[in-house]
């Protein structure tokens, strides 16, 4: 309580003073009015017209300060408590102004992020559209690229059937002695001798056979295959009925079709990587066939090649591919 009177006893004695200065400055005034109205007398002398007009403004002045001292001396001298009072409600104004403008700023983030949300939602919807189109568009290609490949293999064997045909009339014949530098009429004369030796009522002449040739480079080691292509179709059919008896003889002649390089592949992959299954093979105008261990012949059909070649190889053959 000592302490509250006399804080109040010292906002008293300021009040005072502020009052004490405000009757100064009032009484200053006064003064200095008087003695303006001295000079102004004088000069009224002279002149009466100009002096009336001064007169009239510096009254109404000192009127205007002497009511705004009044004015200052009854807010001064009421109780402290209105000012706390003013105080407290400037505050809580200038609190509720603050939060106003608060509550407005978290308004608008608010309603930017909720802008935000919806703007995200339509991202993940056209991520989500763009996803499902991307697989879609994948599927398709998987599609395409099946089916590109299956129709490179079709063409593949259709350009392997047009090969293959064009070598209708040939054959493939191994086991006749080869030697170094030996020409083509010389290759064909071996032919024919050991044809008509081995084959009765053959009567094989030139006039029978259009071209003959060996395949690769000489060896010592080993005799070089023949291709004959055959004039008549109907000689070339006496000669491979008789290709059995010919593998019999005691210097063994061999004759077989002259398949294609990828049918040749198919061929050695029927007789070797199912060997427990597979008893023979054997090749007749350019399509292959095998004997099962039931001794059923089938026939190996051109949808069947890429099965064959990619069955794995026995034993330590690797796997071709071809």
């Amino acid at each position: 309580m000592d302490k509250d009177n006399s804080t109040i006893k010292g906002g008293d004695k300021r009040t005072r003073s502020v009052i004490s200065s405000v009757s100064d400055a009032d009484t200053s005034v006064s003064e200095k009015k008087n003695i303006k109205q001295k000079k102004k007398k004088q000069k009224n002398q002279q002149s009466d017209t100009q002096d009336d007009s001064q007169d009239e403004q510096e009254i109404n002045i000192a009127s205007e300060i002497h009511s705004i001292n009044q004015k200052l001396n009854n807010m001064l001298t009421k109780d402290s408590s209105n000012l706390k009072e003013l105080i407290k409600d400037v505050v809580l104004q200038l609190k509720e102004e603050m939060l106003g403008s608060l509550v407005i700023r978290i308004e608008k983030v608010e309603s930017e992020l909720f802008d935000k949300e919806i703007e995200n939602g339509k991202l993940a919807k056209e991520i989500e559209t763009l996803s499902k189109s991307l697989n879609e568009q994948k599927n398709e290609n998987e599609r395409l690229q099946k089916q590109i490949k299956t129709q490179s293999e079709n063409n593949e064997i259709k350009m392997n059937d047009l090969e293959q045909y064009s070598r209708r009339s040939n054959i493939k014949i191994e086991g006749i002695s080869d030697k170094e530098n030996e020409n083509i009429n010389e290759t064909a004369e071996k032919v024919i001798n050991a044809l008509n030796k081995n084959i009765p009522d053959l009567n094989l002449t030139k006039n029978d056979i259009d071209i003959t040739h060996r395949i690769g480079i000489f060896t010592k080691e080993k005799d070089r295959p023949i291709v004959l292509k055959m004039v008549s179709r109907m000689k070339r059919s006496c000669i491979m009925q008789q290709a059995k008896h010919l593998r019999k003889l005691n210097s063994p002649i061999y004759v077989n079709d002259y398949l294609t390089k990828f049918n040749a592949h198919v061929f050695a992959c029927v007789r070797k990587k199912q060997s427990d299954i597979v008893t023979s093979a054997w090749s007749r105008d350019g399509v292959i066939y095998y004997r099962d261990v039931n001794d059923q012949i089938h026939k190996v059909a051109p949808e069947q090649f890429h099965y064959w070649i990619n069955l794995p190889w026995p034993n330590t053959q690797q796997k071709r591919v071809y």
